[in-house]
């Protein structure tokens, strides 16, 4: 099982990485993807755009929140061993090549710009690892994907230790 938060920030630096490799090959190959202004103006889009996605995802609508789907998580008994620590394992090895391969083609076949999508995947999934970072503080709960091995995209949660508590069935010194 891996836990929510760090399964949403691997993919934040496997975003990251693709976006390291694909703006200095796009660069090199057919110029600077935009100029000084235009890269800014683009930054400041996509940061405005994960603002409207982040905060719909803090609500409860059907389709967009992901409030609903953290509610809905199935309770674990204890918390598993952490199988895929972020500090272990910060890549996301097969996203990296699927995220890589379309952008650097479309990057330099099509249009140098496209370079730079990937920060939009990134800051997006930054965005759901805020949501969920900020849910288990308020509720006292770890968010895991990977219980159920038919659907490894469902949620289930355990208690969490909060600041200053001590764990379950331990006594504080």
């Amino acid at each position: 099982m891996d836990r929510y938060v760090h399964h949403e920030l691997r993919a934040v630096y496997t975003a990251f990485a693709t976006l390291a490799v694909c703006v200095p090959v796009t660069s090199g190959v057919r110029g600077a993807p935009m100029s000084a202004y235009g890269v800014g103006r683009f930054v400041l889009a996509m940061i405005a755009f994960t603002v409207v996605v982040t905060l719909l995802g803090a609500t409860r609508l059907k389709w967009v929140g992901e409030i609903r789907d953290f509610e809905a998580a199935v309770p674990l008994e204890r918390a598993p061993a952490d199988g895929a620590s972020l500090r272990r394992r910060p890549l996301n090895w097969w996203l990296f090549p699927v995220m890589l391969v379309p952008t650097l083609a479309l990057a330099i076949a099509y249009a140098p710009w496209i370079a730079l999508l990937p920060l939009w995947a990134a800051l997006v999934w930054l965005g759901q690892a805020w949501l969920a970072a900020e849910w288990e503080r308020r509720n006292g709960k770890v968010l895991w994907r990977g219980h159920d091995t038919d659907a490894p995209w469902k949620l289930s949660y355990s208690p969490g230790v909060l600041r200053g508590e001590a764990p379950a069935g331990t006594t504080p010194a």
